[in-house]
């Protein structure tokens, strides 16, 4: 038998929500149409092929050193280079990237077990690998109605590493005030989610909803309902 936690900690893309469509090309168009100077000669084919370099050469990089580099960082290596310039702040861009490139569905159920979770006073808050700030995830949180329970979203793009890093889970445990032993980390992924968590003496559950063969070290849930159903079952 399971024990009951004290505190739920969650991935974002693949557990609350799914990513519908990502247009990394409507996202740089708004940022050209956002820049306070852009060299005539410069034009949205040039930033998508800089765009395409720097995630080649820096952002698909990010698992194999477990280190994450922020979106503003990732955005200078690709204006700065072509000579564009901003003068709105960087975070009113990044949230208006995001709303420009992506577009994200609630996973089913997940709604109606964070309210059951919420009402049995357990702890919840997201710990997930992105490079955007958690302003930006929470906003799309929000648009789902999933943001409202959470003590916190906690990004990587804030703390220098990424999931499976130990460092990342047990400053999440320190944050909710609660042992790691006593925290759920449920996830969609083996290598980040499943690892990570079991590495820092979480109870790992695997969020999986095609219904694969069980992971050994975690337990699997194929539904919103099912992670309820193992929550109130626990002892």
């Amino acid at each position: 038998m399971t024990n009951k936690p004290k505190g739920l900690l969650l991935d974002y893309g693949g557990t609350l929500v799914e990513e519908v469509t990502y247009n990394s090309r409507a996202g740089n168009e708004l940022l050209l149409a956002r820049a306070s100077y852009c060299p005539p000669h410069i034009t949205i084919e040039h930033v998508l092929q800089r765009a395409a370099q720097v995630t080649e050469e820096v952002a698909a990089r990010r698992d194999e050193f477990q280190l994450e580099t922020p979106w503003p960082a990732l955005t200078r290596l690709i204006h700065d280079y072509l000579g564009i310039r901003f003068d709105t702040p960087m975070a009113e861009l990044e949230l208006a990237f995001w709303k420009a490139s992506v577009i994200t569905a609630p996973m089913p159920g997940a709604r109606e077990a964070l309210d059951e979770f919420h009402r049995t006073g357990v702890s919840i808050a997201v710990l997930s690998n992105c490079a955007c700030g958690p302003e930006v995830l929470r906003y799309e949180l929000a648009k789902h109605g999933l943001a409202e329970h959470l003590a916190f979203v906690m990004v990587s793009a804030e703390y220098a590493v990424r999931k499976p890093n130990v460092l990342l889970f047990d400053t999440a445990a320190a944050r909710l005030g609660i042992e790691p032993q006593d925290i759920w980390f449920v996830g969609d992924r083996l290598d980040t989610d499943v690892a990570g968590a079991k590495a820092a003496g979480m109870t790992p559950i695997w969020f999986h909803p095609d219904g694969a063969v069980p992971s050994e070290g975690a337990i699997t849930v194929t539904s919103w309902s099912e992670l309820s159903t193992l929550f109130q079952t626990a002892s």
